[in-house]
């Protein structure tokens, strides 16, 4: 009969301490959370984003809708670009920022793959 009492006091005892222990997992896991929580995003990266969103849907629906050819809209974006490019305060460096993601966006993928 002390045995089985010790062995419930035992299991007792781990018992609570997972308990602890878990709780204390959690509180640790809930102050990562709000560290990583990011703030809301700004409301020009949000128009900038919806901004890209309907561009996206302009190419596609000029590609699949229209049957126009990648290429020929890759020269008219191009035109677009170099002209709101000029309109920039540095355009020089815009230039080359613009043609270094160009670069990295087309190098080591295969035709067709997402951005």
């Amino acid at each position: 009969m002390v045995e089985w009492n010790l062995w419930a006091f035992d299991k007792k005892e781990v018992y609570m301490g997972e308990i602890v222990h878990l709780a204390q997992k959690k509180i640790e896991k809930d102050k990562k959370l709000s560290k990583s929580k990011k703030k809301a995003p700004e409301a020009q990266t949000v128009r900038l984003w919806r901004l890209s969103m309907e561009i996206d849907d302009l190419i596609k629906k000029g590609v699949l809708d229209d049957s126009l050819p990648p290429d020929e809209i890759s020269t008219i974006i191009a035109h677009r670009l170099g002209t709101l490019i000029s309109c920039c305060d540095n355009p020089e460096e815009l230039s080359k920022f613009c043609a270094h993601i160009i670069e990295r966006m087309n190098s080591n993928r295969n035709t067709g793959e997402p951005a």
